[in-house]
């Protein structure tokens, strides 16, 4: 009697591509890495992604404390925070803070007050902005800042200065935001 075979039904073979499939799944994932295998720090910030390096990095303040600064007029950096910089010019008798667009042609706004020597003024801004132009001792800003093109981040900016004359001094905190 000669056996004849038959094509096998289509649920059968359905059911054995399927069992193929999850086995060789399997089998690939177990040759892949989790983020509880690899060791801390042990992976080079060149071999990441600059968007994984900053999701890392994640907000960290920045606090400031600067003592005796020469007055020499010149703008020295303080910060940069998601796209803005932050610059201050100590001369003889005054202090100025600056923030602008770290991308040429960006657009940097701001809102907050600042006070000259206690006299409050409101701010709203774009662009470079200047803030205590005119003649004082004593600078007090508290604004936030974003920028267009940037990760549209806003920062808080939270900065004190004064002038003895010779030297400046500067405190403050610069708070990278989300």
């Amino acid at each position: 009697m000669k056996l004849r075979s038959r094509a096998p039904s289509p649920a059968l073979a359905i059911s054995l591509i399927a069992l193929f499939v999850a086995l060789g799944g399997g089998a690939y994932a177990g040759g892949l890495i989790s983020g509880r295998q690899i060791v801390d720090h042990s992976i080079a910030a060149k071999k990441l992604t600059a968007a994984a390096v900053n999701a890392l990095q994640g907000a960290r303040a920045i606090s400031l404390h600067k003592d005796e600064i020469p007055a020499d007029g010149l703008r020295h950096a303080l910060a940069v925070t998601h796209g803005i910089l932050v610059y201050y010019r100590c001369e003889s008798p005054r202090i100025h803070f600056y923030l602008e667009p770290m991308i040429f042609g960006d657009d940097l706004f701001v809102s907050g007050s600042y006070a000259e020597d206690g006299v409050l003024t409101s701010v709203q801004g774009q662009r470079g902005l200047e803030l205590g132009p005119g003649a004082h001792r004593t600078l007090n800003v508290d604004v936030i800042a974003w920028t267009r093109q940037g990760p549209h981040t806003v920062s808080h900016i939270d900065l004190g200065g004064s002038n003895s004359g010779d030297h400046c001094y500067i405190r403050g905190l610069i708070t990278p935001g989300t």
